[in-house]
């Protein structure tokens, strides 16, 4: 395992507001480690896989031009 990263670090690794960071870990699109209730960590490994994977499932698809 990575470091783990805060959604704020998160964030500004993937140039992307802490917003989109905490949308993408609703909707399971980013995989996330929850410490506890309220405390959420991130590997940037998972979630860049995660990413890529998503980004070649919609190219197959036809939905990226």
């Amino acid at each position: 395992m990575s470091e783990l990263l805060t959604t704020s670090e998160l964030a500004d690794r993937l140039r992307l507001r802490p917003d989109t960071i905490r949308l993408w870990t609703r909707e399971s699109i980013i995989p996330a480690i929850r410490i506890t209730g309220k405390v959420i960590r991130y590997d940037p490994v998972e979630v860049e896989r995660a990413l890529r994977e998503r980004s070649d499932e919609r190219a197959r698809k036809g939905g990226m031009r």
